[in-house]
């Protein structure tokens, strides 16, 4: 064994014990089931939640999905509303009504601190005097005055039975003021209990004088404070962390200005950047960037669809066509009587279940497009995709490779790219494809270049498309696969400026012309063979660009 496979051995079994010391470490979740359910309430009742350092670092998650069917919603006169109320009803079935009953009339005010402590739970106080030690001393002075009424009744002497007297005034008057405060609570635990959330946002959207209401806003940003406030009380009380997973879906059946209303009702749940909701809008772009343009509200604001979207969506992701063996399999489905066209999302259990029953049909989340006349690669989990993600991030961060100078000086734009980096090696390891040729600097770069200019890659990618077409009609000479992508946009730059009026608010997406230039004529020379291997996994592009230019193109014939 040579040297450096010594020291690659070595690395790897040091890896693997500090996975094992980290399992170890790793605290087991507390479920709020059995005796765990009066633990929660005791938890919930007498003490508040801290935020320690411990948490943060916590790497156990718990997922919960809710879906929005926005065309459901569509009749109402708020659609941003129902959302809301969707959320909030949601996660009341998903935790009952008894928990989030107490939190909201317990603790809807008190939000969640971060502490240097080690102590994730303290206790609530009065008059620094911990509720539990005065609940339980109440207890033991009704026991006592119990007590003292059944063996000595009222046969003291006239002395005694002042003291008694006495002693029994103070602990009725005690008694009486936490029974008072005692039945308050109790009422207002089972007011929040049987008028939830969603029953007070409908109560207010019900009102004749709704839409002059200014207030209503601020409700349900109050709302969703207590929802991010009770998330937090039962992250720390399971010992883990919580995401709702919020999937929005139909948006583009609705009308203009209630499409608008949903995208600001996620604007309002993602507003908090430590809040706990992760929005999944599933829509098709064009329509919604359509609708954004003429909605009325946003006139004047929004007059670029596009700008407006990607304002809002912090990473997008454009799935890519049916392959031939995947549609083949769908129709064969349809044929066979099955409705898995109709399942738009099969719970996660089934979807395990059929992958442990055949592990060579994946979980259909994702189809990637290959040519008609090719078979499907067959997949192979065995290669290690974290391998090639982390020479991908080492080349972002190479500085003799100027790779950086490409990416703009924004947060989100750098997040954007290591995240579609990170799913785009995933799926091309998936599908067998030979790193040997693409290695993780030339993928990274595509990832840049599609993320950077949008327009003029789909520019590009249309034209090599309408020649391989007019090749079919041998109307023209064939685009050669080893031409540059740099070429093909030179040849094809006058007919560009041609049609720029129409695409003003495509062109509008795309940075520096001159710094494209650089790009792809000089730092990195992609070909029709790369793209062409490459834009099935480009999650990054959205494919509706290349649809207007194609329109735009065929109106101009």
């Amino acid at each position: 064994m040579s040297k450096d496979e010594c020291k690659e051995h070595i690395k790897v079994e040091e890896r693997q014990r500090e996975k094992k010391v980290a399992e170890k470490s790793q605290e087991k979740p507390r479920l709020a089931t059995g005796l765990g359910f009066i633990l929660l309430l005791w938890h919930f009742i007498f003490l508040k939640p801290q935020i320690t350092e411990r948490h943060e670092k916590r790497k156990n998650f718990r997922s919960i999905f809710i879906q929005f069917s926005a065309w459901e919603f569509s009749g109402s006169e708020k659609l941003w509303a129902g959302l809301i109320t969707t959320l909030c009803d949601d996660i009341k079935n998903q935790f009952g009504c008894i928990p989030t009953g107490i939190v909201r009339a317990l603790a809807h005010q008190d939000t969640v601190q971060k502490t240097t402590s080690n102590h994730e739970w303290v206790s609530k106080t009065i008059l620094r005097i911990p509720v539990w030690l005065i609940f339980i001393c109440l207890i033991l002075l009704a026991c006592t005055l119990a007590f003292i009424i059944s063996v000595y009744g009222f046969t003291l002497d006239e002395m005694g039975k002042g003291y008694a007297m006495a002693v029994e005034g103070v602990g009725f008057g005690l008694i009486g003021i936490s029974a008072l405060m005692t039945m308050k609570n109790t009422m207002m635990v089972g007011k929040n209990m049987f008028v939830s959330q969603k029953d007070k946002m409908e109560t207010l959207m019900n009102k004749s004088d709704f839409s002059s209401q200014l207030g209503f806003m601020n409700d349900v940003k109050q709302e969703v404070k207590v929802l991010i406030n009770f998330i937090r009380y039962m992250e720390i009380f399971e010992r883990r962390k919580i995401r709702i997973v919020l999937k929005i879906m139909s948006l583009d059946r609705c009308t203009p200005d209630k499409i608008v209303g949903a995208l600001d009702a996620m604007n309002i749940l993602l507003s908090d950047p430590e809040a706990p909701f992760i929005s999944v809008l599933a829509v098709d772009p064009s329509i919604i960037v359509a609708c954004v343009e003429q909605a009325s509200s946003l006139k004047g604001i929004a007059g670029n669809g596009y700008e407006f979207l990607n304002r809002i969506v912090s990473l997008p992701f454009s799935v890519p066509k049916m392959d031939t063996h995947t549609k083949l399999k769908y129709l064969q489905q349809v044929l066979d009587g099955k409705d898995a066209l109709l399942e738009e999302n099969p719970p996660p259990s089934q979807q395990v279940k059929r992958f442990q029953e055949d592990p060579s049909e994946s979980i259909p989340l994702i189809s990637i497009s290959i040519a008609s006349n090719q078979l499907p690669k067959p997949r192979n989990g065995n290669l290690n995709a974290g391998r090639y993600i982390k020479q991908a991030f080492q080349c972002l961060m190479d500085l003799d490779g100027h790779l950086h100078e490409y990416i703009e000086e924004n947060f989100l734009e750098m997040k954007r790219i290591v995240n579609i980096t990170s799913v785009m090696i995933r799926l091309m390891v998936e599908r067998n494809v030979p790193f040997s040729s693409f290695t993780p600097l030339k993928i990274v770069a595509w990832v840049i270049l599609a993320n950077s200019w949008p327009c003029r890659l789909s520019w590009i990618w249309q034209c090599w498309e309408d020649a391989e077409q007019l090749r079919e009609l041998d109307e023209e000479k064939a685009i050669d696969d080893k031409m540059l992508l740099w070429a093909i946009y030179e040849n094809a730059l006058e007919k560009l400026k041609s049609i720029g009026p129409n695409i003003q608010k495509l062109l509008a997406l795309d940075g520096d012309p001159e710094i494209f230039q650089k790009f792809l004529s000089i730092s990195y020379k992609f070909t029709v063979e790369d793209a062409k291997t490459l834009l099935p996994f480009t999650i990054n592009l959205d494919q509706s660009l290349k649809r207007k230019i194609e329109l735009i193109l065929a109106s101009n014939l």
